[in-house]
């Protein structure tokens, strides 16, 4: 479309914010697990209490601040996050006491994991109204282009040099790359977000508000909106079970009789499937919209985990990784494609921050939650099936939101 053709330098500012966000995602972070548990005499139940309230603090934060890119110049806000999350990987390689390293990864979390990448997907969001799902599938391909080159380079890091001096590295490559592509890619943009400000006016004046239902859309009054809790099921059961799969990675494949080598050997197949689909989902939101498609995604969910349940060959094993890949790059263009055919525009960014946090607190829960049943000898295959259960439910859940009028 003529569209991204003639914005590829923001379609490549939203991929580079969305592979620098790696930093603050689960499964970089769990790479670190075993090294700060063994080098604070942690258990791993305390691991995960502290990595709960770690990610529920960053999930309030992104409530909090999501707001902020609706009010600021772009330029200068992904600017300042990028330069914040060095500084937040400077700290965590300092660690020092416990609660400031947990405190460092609470901003790491926090402006990765959150703040990066709402930035990426609320952009393509605004200012891509044709050609919205391709821009975000797009983008997008940041996330698991990150996962296939930076945990590698983490753990290949870490066998020449101790855990903290690998996220001074990390940091560096912050300032070093992010930084000025940031700053080159967005050369110009305030000409487009002019032009953008001048569309809403224009459709303000034409029907009272930007958004097509007739009405200018605030965070207060999704709260009130019936179709944000059905859809909650939804938003959450590919963070929540994605993560917990993650986080539990060598528990799964120790039941699995696999070597935790062995099963992130093919972590590949994962960030394959999670960067194959996105285009394909973008071009499906473009030709029927996101929130046709919201109840499609929750049972491609299912399969992946009851593959994953049945299996323990080599091949049913990559398959299941795959399909987990496949499910998260399809999702990701309808549900940020959707915010914007439902509630509009113009206060997009706090109300994808609203749904953003949500998503964040998912991953907070999921290794607490999960770690509890399992210490309480719950199996992983009676966790899988509540996967399962949660997919369905959240698919019929959100059929009603995908026939409802925009």
């Amino acid at each position: 479309m003529a569209i991204l053709k003639n914005n590829m330098r923001l379609l490549a500012f939203g991929f580079v914010m969305a592979v620098f966000s790696s930093f603050g995602q689960t499964y970089f972070i769990g790479l670190y697990r075993e090294p700060i548990s063994s080098f604070y005499d942690l258990s791993n139940s305390d691991f995960g209490l502290y990595y709960m309230v770690v990610t529920l603090g960053s999930a309030v934060g992104l409530n909090r601040f999501g707001h902020l890119i609706d009010g600021m110049a772009l330029r200068p806000y992904a600017l300042g996050l990028v330069v914040a999350l060095a500084v937040a990987c400077f700290l965590f390689g300092i660690s020092g006491p416990a609660i400031f390293l947990f405190g460092s990864m609470m901003l790491v979390r926090l402006l990765g994991q959150g703040m990066m990448v709402h930035a990426a997907m609320t952009t393509m969001s605004r200012y891509f109204d044709r050609g919205r799902g391709r821009a975000v599938a797009i983008a997008g391909l940041g996330m698991p282009i990150g996962q296939a080159l930076l945990p590698p380079l983490a753990v290949f890091l870490m066998s020449y040099m101790a855990w903290q001096d690998t996220w001074f590295v990390m940091a560096a490559l912050c300032l070093v790359v992010a930084v000025p592509l940031v700053f080159f890619l967005l050369t110009g943009h305030e000409k487009r977000h002019a032009d953008w400000l001048a569309q809403q006016a224009h459709e303000a004046a034409q029907s009272g508000s930007g958004a097509n239902t007739g009405k200018v859309w605030r965070r207060s009054d999704v709260l009130r909106d019936c179709r944000f809790y059905l859809m909650i099921p939804a938003l959450i059961v590919i963070p929540f079970w994605i993560t917990a799969i993650f986080f539990f990675a060598e528990d799964i494949a120790a039941s699995k009789g696999w070597t935790m080598q062995a099963f992130t050997g093919l972590y590949w197949l994962y960030a394959l499937g999670a960067a194959s689909t996105p285009l394909l989902g973008g071009a499906l939101v473009d030709h029927f919209g996101g929130k046709r498609l919201l109840p499609w995604y929750p049972p491609i969910m299912a399969l992946g985990l009851w593959v994953g349940l049945a299996g323990g060959s080599v091949l049913e094993i990559g398959a299941f990784l795959a399909l987990l890949g496949l499910v998260l790059g399809a999702a990701g263009p309808i549900n940020n494609a959707m915010w914007a055919e439902i509630y509009g525009t113009r206060h997009l960014g706090e109300i994808k921050a609203l749904a953003t946090s949500l998503m964040v607190l998912s991953t907070a829960l999921a290794p607490y939650l999960l770690g509890l049943f399992i210490d309480s000898g719950v199996s992983f295959g009676a966790l899988f099936w509540a996967g399962i259960v949660h997919s369905a439910l959240a698919a019929l859940l959100v059929i009603p939101v995908a026939r409802s009028k925009a």
